[in-house]
């Protein structure tokens, strides 16, 4: 905003022009769009979506990306579909990925019959539409939005539909939807700010004002709103000013901390209100304040005009020269360093000096760069900084700079597979006899054919009723000892009725208990035999594996060797392509700032003008008094 229209000593009234300011303060005052989580507050059933969140949550959004993309893959995900497509939508979102974040809000859109899956797909539709300054498409997503959001969804709704209406210059539909709105504080007070600015455009003074004077009185907890309610009491106490309203504008100015971000220009304006009812004693009071502040600052720059300005209304021509020479002085030397920082900015240091002292472990969802590195350029560009479209190029620096390191990793990390896969063609050399006479000696048909020759021989048993067959040990011994003693000869002798009559006995006993036995003996070895079996199969697929593993190693060494092989020229042409990339946001951000710093050095230039112009005018009506003042001595 020019801040002096007319500086020469004696020119009419200044009153400054309200449409820089509401350029500079109102359009641009809308809440700032936070990066809401697509995650729902579900139980978690899958293990890897419950991975994919904690690392979410641990602001490791890249590996969160890169996981939930596998985890979908592997089809791992599937009690948690529209969940894990929606948080996938949101971290490409996250990334700037608006093409790919509006497919999959669009895909959800046609396959899900979710209430509340269908309305958040919508909100996210809209919010990457918006973002791509889309915004009747925006809207058109917005009003889709038909049931309960998530509470942090349902407050940022009407603020992000709010603002497409005011880019739109739809400002009655502005102040329709936020007029009464209720919510929590924190976005009741920019939809307040946002009413004034819809009430300002559709030149409905009252109305703002009773906004702007509303939030202005408004005490607030936190640091973001305090500065919010400066920001709306400097906006009126401007509105103020360019009504007219001088003396209504000082107590309103007077509101905005003097150790706040806004102080300088309400400084200013406090100025400019004393001056505008000729009190330009009073008006010296905060001009002087400014002058002792950064030259950085626009308010300060102006006020080294404003403060001669006011002498020379005072009459003290002397005063106000010596404020237009120290005004030039300061602007010559400002400009100086202007150029030394566009040379700097050129070096393409700039923003490789911003990103040193960065944290990698903070994710981007939440990263913002808050402190500049004390360089000539980076003082002059906090107001660039401060741009959403810079800290965006930012970001994406940083996550050029993120994915490069991850190659990095990567690159060594193929060195080393390949030496994995050196020692393992190594082990194979060295192991193969011993492995190939461990397979030989397995003896896997040996003990099929002893199997064989037990199930025979109890298949006799059971089809003959064999019931010494299951005998065990000393059964079979004692069995077959009487066996033997019955063909004895000593048996048949008339004399041994005695002892026949104890081998009868003694053999009935005995097959007695062999008979009693038997049935159980029989089902426990045709049990026994079926877990032989049992064994048998496994022993033989154990073996057939491993023969086949073994015969199909030098295969796989060279499957895993070839794609090791493939790997090294795709990461050094996706590094290529990374530094591309880099290097081309970095450019676009350096002519950003070069952009800024030749606005601030065109509006010095402008400043000095008007400083020489007055300067020469002071020293011009100082020669025409000397010149038509009497001499002395001489006739009247």
């Amino acid at each position: 905003m020019s801040c002096i229209r007319n500086s020469i000593p004696g020119s009419g009234r200044r009153r400054p022009s309200l449409y820089g300011l509401i350029a500079l303060l109102l359009v641009t005052g809308g809440a700032a769009v936070s990066a809401a989580e697509p995650v729902s507050g579900s139980v978690v059933r899958d293990l890897y979506y419950g991975e994919v969140l904690f690392q979410f949550y641990q602001d490791e959004h890249f590996d969160a990306l890169t996981h939930l993309l596998v985890a979908r893959d592997a089809d791992r995900v599937g009690n948690h579909e529209a969940e894990s497509e929606l948080l996938l939508g949101g971290l490409y979102l996250h990334y700037g990925q608006h093409n790919r974040a509006e497919q999959i809000f669009s895909r959800l859109l046609q396959d899900s019959s979710e209430p509340e899956v269908r309305n958040r797909a919508w909100f996210y539709l809209g919010k990457v539409r918006y973002q791509r300054s889309l915004y009747p498409e925006a809207l058109q997503a917005f009003d889709r939005v038909s049931g309960a959001l998530p509470a942090s969804l349902d407050a940022e709704l009407p603020m992000l539909k709010a603002q497409a209406y005011l880019a739109l210059g739809r400002f009655d539909a502005a102040v329709a939807l936020l007029d009464g709105w209720r919510g929590p504080e924190s976005w009741v007070a920019y939809a307040r700010y946002n009413l004034g600015v819809a009430l300002v455009r559709l030149d409905r003074p009252e109305d703002a004002i009773r906004q702007l004077d509303q939030l202005g009185r408004s005490t607030f907890d936190t640091a973001e709103l305090r500065d919010l309610r400066d920001k709306a009491n400097l906006a009126l106490g401007y509105l103020y000013l360019q009504q007219g309203r001088d003396i209504d504008a000082r107590p309103v100015l007077a509101r905005v901390r003097l150790n706040g971000p806004f102080s300088a220009k309400a400084l200013l304006g406090a100025g400019w209100a004393d001056a505008a009812v000729q009190d330009y004693r009073a008006a010296l009071t905060p001009w002087l304040e400014l002058r002792d502040r950064d030259l950085l600052d626009s308010a300060v720059q102006e006020s080294l005009l404003a403060i001669p300005y006011a002498w020379a209304r005072l009459d003290a021509h002397s005063e106000a020269a010596a404020g237009y020479q120290a005004a030039l002085d300061a602007y010559d030397a400002e400009i100086g360093k202007l150029d030394a920082a566009i040379a700097g900015s050129r070096s393409g240091q700039l923003v490789p000096a911003m990103l040193s002292a960065d944290d990698a472990r903070i994710g981007r969802w939440y990263w913002q760069l808050d402190a500049l590195p004390d360089s000539v350029e980076t003082r002059y560009l906090y107001d660039l900084v401060a741009r959403h479209s810079f800290q965006e190029g930012l970001r994406n620096v940083r996550d050029l700079a993120a994915l490069s390191a991850n190659l990095d990793e990567w690159q060594s990390k193929v060195a080393a597979f390949e030496q994995m896969v050196a020692t393992r063609r190594t082990a194979y050399a060295q192991r193969q006899g011993r492995v190939a006479a461990g397979l030989d000696q397995a003896g896997i048909d040996e003990l099929q054919a002893r199997r064989d020759v037990l199930a025979a021989r109890l298949e006799q048993v059971a089809q003959s009723r064999d019931v010494a067959g299951l005998a065990t040990t000393e059964e079979l011994d004692r069995w077959q000892r009487l066996e033997a003693l019955g063909t004895s000869p000593a048996l048949t002798d008339v004399a041994a009725g005695d002892a026949r009559e104890r081998y009868r006995l003694l053999k009935g006993v005995l097959g007695w208990d062999l008979d009693r036995d038997y049935q159980y003996r029989l089902w426990q070895q045709q049990r026994n035999l079926t877990r032989v079996d049992a064994l048998l199969v496994k022993a033989q697929s154990a073996h057939a594996s491993g023969a086949a593993a073994w015969q199909d190693t030098p295969a796989e060494l060279d499957r895993f060797a070839e794609r090791i092989a493939s790997l090294a020229p795709r990461i050094s042409s996706m590094q290529a392509a990374l530094a591309r990339d880099r290097n081309a946001e970095e450019q676009r951000l350096q002519a950003m700032a070069i952009d800024v710093l030749n606005e601030q050095r065109e509006r010095l230039l402008s400043y000095r003008v008007q400083a020489r112009f007055a300067l020469a005018t002071i020293y011009d009506r100082a020669a025409s008094s000397a010149r038509s003042a009497p001499v002395a001595g001489g006739t009247p």
